[in-house]
């Protein structure tokens, strides 16, 4: 949140909604920080980790095989991924982690071209060459050339979709079309014509306003060298805050952000599923934690006001009413406002006015055959808008090539895939905003088959797979219903708006994190939420 809360008094009793990473970072950092507090997870699926699902199953030989229904990396520079690795090292389970090295397969992106052909992400000068002449590099010369002279926004301050800004600051919609939009599908599945500027692209929203273009803010940073080699020595302000109150040394938590630097990416053994596992394993042998499944928050019943300084939630659609002194709602905006209804329509409905979009994951194994091209080995490719794109592809993952790029963090010399057998392991994202309905905003998701058939001809044309290879293997289809908030323009006074008056109707009682409210949408940006809001109560 970007709000302040109100400190617990001693011996509080405080719910939290969810068990996704929202739910078990806030949980796991206030426990910690205080033992004195009782806290109570409420979980309403059988499992844990929210839209983390490593899948263990069995290919069609009755081999077992672990698929990715979900996120699956984390990205090493992050002050989130600093506290998550750390919080392994606390559990005994570093074990677990593993990392991919600059340079590796791994570490490659493609970019899909117009005409379906398969284009390198540069990482060198030649590579950097190569894409300028390639379909997608139409524009970048004139735009990078001519950034430093265009002028800023004529209403500074106000928020613009990301594709109003790029061809303003690059002077065409040619890099907006063939570069960003694929990298926001990735991102966010959603359209970089609706997306807010100001949410998603705030560095350089903020480069714009203080220095006038993003060309000048460079040229000030190459000035400030020696500055920013003195603040590579020193703690951010939220790792400086982690260590001082989670009792840390702040030479050792240096050295792990530096080390992590060093990281594109990092998974874990067993799939990113672990880490939510192994943190609910430290969070139930904490004797003020008690983590409830098959039981939900399903209303607000009372506000602080009104009750004594007490929120009283029901669970499970009247089963059972409990109180206490705070109330933490983690999940996405529209799913929120339900809970609230009761208490005041008009904060609900603007949660419900938040769309989200459904991301549909298409796992496809082959256990025999390693089908990706030599040359497009890499962490996986993205599609932007400049493609035909008829099946409504997002990007695909090459898991098989990640998993055998990744090192023990424990031991660098170390590959942890021993195994040298050829196999194929990938995940296709599909549809996100190019499924809602135009009219209504709402996702139209096609049958499995249907979807299935169009990630089969997608993977004919961008990788040469033969049909026969794709009958052989494994496919599995994941619907994640309305899993990404669609973060329109205006989406962050919206935001300031709501944390506000959510926190005034309940006396700073409630709380709201997840991917609507935290800095951004990935997983250590949601942990670091957790942890930040757990602070302000202790």
């Amino acid at each position: 949140m970007l709000s302040p809360l109100t400190a617990l008094p001693k011996n509080a009793k405080v719910a939290v909604g969810g068990s996704g990473i929202a739910g078990l970072s806030f949980a796991y950092f206030l426990a910690k920080m205080r033992p004195d507090v009782s806290v109570t997870l409420y979980e309403k699926a059988a499992r844990n980790s929210g839209w983390i699902n490593s899948w263990q199953t069995k290919d069609k030989n009755g081999q077992p095989v672990m698929i990715e229904r979900g996120p699956r990396t984390l990205r090493g520079v992050s002050d989130g991924t600093v506290m998550m690795i750390d919080a392994m090292k606390d559990l005994k389970s570093l074990d677990i982690v593993h990392f991919i090295e600059h340079n590796s397969d791994a570490d490659k992106k493609f970019l899909l071209d117009p005409n379906d052909k398969l284009v390198k992400v540069p990482d060198s000068f030649l590579s950097g060459i190569k894409f300028i002449m390639s379909d997608l590099g139409k524009g970048i010369i004139p735009a990078m050339l001519g950034e430093f002279w265009r002028k800023a926004s004529a209403n500074p301050g106000k928020d613009e979709t990301v594709a109003s800004m790029l061809d303003r600051r690059m002077g065409n919609e040619h890099l907006g079309k063939n570069v960003f939009s694929a990298i926001y599908r990735g991102i966010y599945a959603d359209d970089i014509n609706t997306l807010s500027a100001k949410k998603v692209m705030h560095k350089m929203v903020a480069n714009e306003l203080k220095f006038g273009s993003n060309t000048k803010a460079l040229i000030h940073s190459m000035k400030t060298k020696k500055d920013r080699k003195k603040n590579a020595d020193s703690l951010t302000l939220i790792l400086d805050k982690y260590t001082k109150v989670m009792g840390k040394e702040e030479s050792k938590i240096l050295e792990l952000s530096k080390k992590l630097k060093h990281y594109p990416m990092l998974g874990f053994k067993g799939g990113l599923e672990s880490f939510c596992q192994t943190l609910l394993k430290g969070l139930e042998s904490m004797p003020n934690v008690s983590v409830l499944n098959n039981s939900a928050i399903t209303k607000l019943i009372s506000d602080a006001k009104s009750d004594n300084n007490n929120i009283t939630v029901e669970i499970n659609h009247g089963k059972s009413t409990e109180k206490f002194d705070h109330v933490r709602l983690t999940g996405i905006p529209h799913r929120l406002g339900p809970l609230l209804r009761e208490i005041d329509g008009h904060i609900a409905d603007s949660l419900e006015t938040i769309k989200a979009n459904t991301v549909v994951l298409v796992n496809f194994y082959l256990p025999d055959k390693d089908v990706i091209p030599k040359k497009n080995r890499g962490f996986g490719y993205l599609v932007p808008e400049s493609n035909p794109n008829k099946e409504k592809l997002l990007g695909v993952i090459f898991d098989s090539v990640i998993e055998q790029n990744l090192k023990n963090i424990e031991n660098a010399q170390e590959m942890v895939s021993s195994d040298k057998k050829s196999y194929t392991k990938l995940t296709a994202m599909v549809g996100g905003y190019m499924y809602n309905d135009p009219a209504t905003g709402e996702p139209v998701v096609p049958k499995d088959e249907q979807i299935i058939d169009a990630v089969r001809n997608t993977l004919e044309r961008h990788l040469g797979v033969s049909p026969n290879d794709l009958d052989r293997g494994l496919w599995q289809v994941t619907p994640a219903n309305k899993c990404l908030p669609k973060y329109n323009v205006g989406y962050m006074d919206w935001q300031t708006d709501m944390e506000k008056k959510i926190l005034k109707l309940f006396n700073n009682k409630v709380s709201i994190g997840g991917m609507g409210f935290a800095i951004g949408p990935g997983i250590p940006d949601v942990f670091a939420d957790g942890f930040q809001d757990a602070l302000k109560l202790r």
